[in-house]
């Protein structure tokens, strides 16, 4: 048996000492038998499609940068949140043909983005922040920030990103 003290304790447990009440609480000993199947616990069920593959983000700055997100899962689809400069505001679905989401991971794969550093910038305050997360073959996301400071192969896989997701966005024709 255990004794449990009633009352809201949290903030003041000093005052609380003086008005606790004890209370007898009966706890259950540990079952000899092993778990049925039926009691076991089950892994929540994924699917491919749960959790994007890959999710691509601009941020706003002072001045008009396009801030828009997109969260692109395995079977090419899109949600897309427009922010900020962009034609599109708000939420949309758009689709990714699976070809071209397969090349763009196979290019992620090409720049060595497992080994790209987490952060690059150099702390100035103005600069929108590019973003990209790509599930890893562990499944992890790994994301990676770029506002200044990059080195070239970083900078030319963010801009291959920016120009297939810029496309999806609308954003082309301001270039």
């Amino acid at each position: 048996m255990f004794l449990l003290f009633v009352g809201s304790c949290a903030l003041l447990p000093a005052a609380c000492a003086q008005q606790a009440v004890p209370q007898r609480v009966k706890t259950k000993k540990p079952s000899q038998k092993a778990p049925t199947k039926e009691a076991r616990p089950k892994a929540p069920a994924v699917s491919a499609e749960a959790d994007p593959v890959l999710i691509f983000e601009r941020t706003r700055c002072f001045g008009t940068c396009p801030a828009y997100s997109m969260r692109v899962f395995a079977d090419g689809h899109i949600a897309y949140q427009g922010d900020w400069g962009v034609p599109i505001l708000g939420p949309k679905e758009l689709k990714l043909p699976p070809a071209t989401l397969a090349e763009i991971l196979r290019q992620a794969q090409k720049a060595r983005f497992d080994q790209f550093k987490s952060l690059y910038s150099q702390n100035t305050s103005d600069l929108p922040s590019t973003i990209a997360s790509i599930r890893q073959a562990d499944g992890r996301m790994k994301t990676v920030v770029v506002e200044e400071g990059a080195p070239e192969n970083v900078l030319a896989f963010f801009s291959y990103l920016t120009n297939q997701f810029d496309q999806l966005a609308n954003l082309q024709a301001e270039k």
